[in-house]
C-alpha cells in the first residue's frame, strides 16, 4: 500500500484497497468502496453523509487491519490487482537489493500458475524477462530471451555454476554473445583456465546500449597481453569495474567512462606500469568517479621520477579519487599527476608517511586536498596504531588512510600545511623513535577543530597525549577543546582500566555514566567515550 500511495497510481488505489481487505477473512463486515457521484451544488445533508461515509470506512479498514495483524498466517487473496501495480509488487518481491534474480524464472513461473488473469500479465511483459543469468537452465535462458522481445537484457555469468561441466560454459558465451545488441548491463566472474579463449569472445561484439559492464577474472593471462573488447563499438558505455583491464588506451570507448575502478589484479597477470595506467585515465576526460585497488608485493614500473606539466592529468569532473596501492614509488607517480579540481571524495591508502608520499610542494592534487580540507568546519580525526585517516562528516568525504610507521609525522605534515607554521622541530623517520610520545599532544593541539579521536595505545599514553597538567595545581586539562567523541582501542589492557585511569585524571566534580559509552565533565563538550 505504501507503495501505491507514493507511485503516480493513485486512481487505483480505491481499487487497491479493496481487493487487499477483500480476501482477509475476519469477523469485521467486508468492505466495499464505490465512487461518489461528482455534483455540481452540494447540500449539508450530503457533506454530512460524506463524511460519515469516510468515518465507517476508516474504522473498518483499522478492524480489518488489526483483525489480519492477529493472525499473519492467516489466508490472503487478492484477486485482481491493476497491471502496473502487479508487476511493480512482484518485482519488488523477486529482486533482492543486490539485482541478482536467482531463479527468478522459476519465481515467474510459479506465479503464473496462480491464475490465467496473472499468467497473461506474466507472459506480456516483457522487463519482467529481461535477464540471462548461468544460474538458469538452458530452457529458462531461451524463453527469456524470446518473452523479453527486444527489451534491454541484464546478463550475469559466474563461472562457478558450471563447476564440474566446463564444457557448457562456452555454449552459455556463445548463447549471451548472440544477444549483445541488446544488453543494458552485463556482469562477467569467470574462474575458467580458459579466461583467455572466453575473452575473446567479446573482442569483435558491437554494445550499442550497454551502460555498465563488470568483469572479474581470477587467471589465465599471463600467455598473452591486452584485449581490446568490443571494438565494434559501445557508444553508451558509462560504468566500468574490472580485475583486469582489457581494454587499450586508444579505444574510443573511454572517451565516455564517467566510473571506471578496478580491483584484484589477477596474480598470474603482468602489472601496468603508471604510464599505462595514466595513459588510460588521460582519455577519460568525463570521469567522475576513479578507483585502482591492488595487494601485491610485485613492483611496478614507474618511468621518471615526477611527471612534468606536459604529463599530467586533468580530470575537471572528477569528485571521487579512490586509490590504495602496496608500492610507494608508483602510488607517488599516480598522485603526482592527477589534476582533480573538483574533487570531494579523496580517498589514499599506502605504505608509507604521508609526508613522503605528497612532499612535492608544486602537486595541484595537494594543493586541491588542502583547500578541501581548510574548508571543513569540523574535522574528524582518527589515529590509532599505524594508520592516519582523516575525514569529515558533511557532505563532502575525505579519507586518507596511511599505514604508516610514524602516524605523528603524518599529522606533523597535515598540521604544518593546513596553519602554514609549526612550532616544533621538524620530525623524520630518523628521530621517530627517541620522539617522547607527549610531543603527540603539541601536535593535537594544532588542530583545535578535532570532533572525534579515535586512539589505540595504553591508558597511561592515553593520558598523557589528551591531557596536561597545569602548573597551578596539576589538574590534567584536555588539549582537544572542541572534542566531542573519543573512542579507545587497546588489545593489550583491560577497558575497565583504561576508564579508572581516565576518571582519576578527570576534573574535581565531573560526572561519569555508565551505558553505551560513558559521559565525563572534562571537558564539557566531549559527551561520549567508546572503548
Amino acid at each position: 500500500m505504501d507503495l501505491v500511495k507514493t507511485s503516480d497510481m493513485s486512481p487505483y488505489i480505491d481499487r487497491a484497497l479493496a481487493c487487499l481487505f477483500e480476501g482477509v477473512h475476519t469477523q469485521a463486515a467486508p468492505i466495499s468502496i464505490s465512487s461518489i457521484p461528482a455534483k455540481r451544488e452540494w447540500t449539508l445533508e450530503d457533506l454530512n453523509l460524506l463524511q460519515l461515509s469516510y468515518e465507517m470506512l476508516s474504522q473498518r479498514v483499522h478492524r480489518h487491519i488489526a483483525d489480519a495483524a492477529q493472525c499473519l498466517n492467516s489466508r490472503t487473496s487478492i484477486r485482481r490487482l491493476p497491471n502496473e501495480i502487479f508487476i511493480k509488487v512482484i518485482t519488488l518481491a523477486l529482486v533482492p537489493n543486490d539485482g541478482d534474480r536467482k531463479h527468478y524464472p522459476w519465481h515467474l513461473t510459479s506465479l503464473g500458475l496462480v491464475s490465467k488473469h496473472w499468467n497473461e500479465i506474466i507472459q506480456e511483459t516483457p522487463s519482467l524477462w529481461a535477464q540471462i543469468s548461468s544460474a538458469y537452465s538452458d530452457r529458462e535462458n531461451r524463453a527469456a530471451v524470446l518473452r523479453s522481445q527486444e527489451h534491454p537484457l541484464r546478463i550475469h555469468h559466474d563461472g562457478r555454476d558450471f563447476r564440474g561441466r566446463y564444457h557448457e560454459e562456452p555454449i552459455f558465451l556463445d548463447f549471451v554473445t548472440r544477444e549483445a545488441y541488446r544488453w543494458r548491463s552485463a556482469k562477467f566472474d569467470i574462474y575458467s583456465s580458459h579466461t583467455k579463449a572466453l575473452l575473446h569472445r567479446f573482442v569483435p561484439l558491437s554494445v550499442p546500449i550497454l551502460e555498465e559492464l563488470k568483469i572479474k577474472l581470477s587467471q589465465g593471462l599471463s600467455s598473452e597481453g591486452a584485449i581490446d573488447i568490443f571494438s565494434g563499438g559501445a557508444a553508451c558505455l558509462r560504468h566500468i569495474e574490472l580485475s583486469y583491464f582489457p581494454i587499450h588506451p586508444s579505444s574510443q570507448l573511454l572517451s565516455g567512462l564517467e566510473t571506471l575502478k578496478i580491483f584484484e589484479w589477477p596474480s598470474d597477470c603482468s602489472l601496468p606500469s603508471t604510464s599505462e595506467i595514466t595513459n588510460i585515465l588521460r582519455r577519460c576526460p568525463n570521469l567522475r568517479a576513479f578507483g585502482f585497488q591492488l595487494y601485491s608485493d610485485r613492483a611496478f614500473q614507474v618511468p621518471g621520477a615526477t611527471p612534468s606539466v606536459a604529463e599530467a592529468i586533468y580530470l575537471p569532473a572528477l569528485t571521487s579519487f579512490f586509490l590504495n596501492l602496496n608500492d610507494l614509488n608508483a602510488f607517488r607517480r599516480i598522485v603526482s599527476s592527477m589534476r582533480i579540481p573538483a574533487c570531494t571524495s579523496l580517498d589514499l591508502s599506502c605504505d608509507g608517511p604521508i609526508s613522503n608520499i605528497l612532499a612535492n610542494e608544486d602537486s595541484h592534487l595537494m594543493s586541491v586536498f588542502l583547500s578541501i580540507i581548510q574548508a571543513i568546519p569540523e574535522i574528524s580525526l582518527e589515529l590509532y596504531g599505524f594508520k592516519f585517516v582523516l575525514y569529515n562528516r558533511n557532505d563532502n568525504d575525505i579519507n586518507i588512510t596511511f599505514w604508516s610507521g610514524s602516524p605523528w609525522e603524518d599529522l606533523a605534515w597535515l598540521i604544518k600545511h593546513t596553519t602554514g607554521s609549526v612550532a616544533w622541530p621538524p620530525i623524520d623517520a630518523t628521530t621517530y623513535d627517541s620522539l617522547p610520545f607527549s610531543h603527540g599532544a603539541d601536535l593535537l593541539q594544532k588542530l583545535p577543530s578535532i570532533t572525534n579521536l579515535t586512539l589505540g595505545c595504553d591508558s597511561e599514553r592515553y593520558i598523557t597525549l589528551l591531557s596536561h597538567p597545569t602548573l597551578n595545581n596539576g589538574i590534567h586539562e584536555w588539549v582537544l577543546p572542541n572534542l566531542r567523541e573519543l573512542s579507545l582501542e587497546d588489545r593489550f589492557h583491560d577497558s575497565q582500566q583504561i576508564l579508572e585511569d581516565l576518571s582519576d585524571k578527570r576534573q574535581q566534580g565531573a560526572d561519569m555514566d555508565r551505558g553505551d559509552g560513558v559521559l565525563l565533565g572534562l571537558p564539557m563538550k566531549l559527551g561520549k567515550i567508546r572503548v
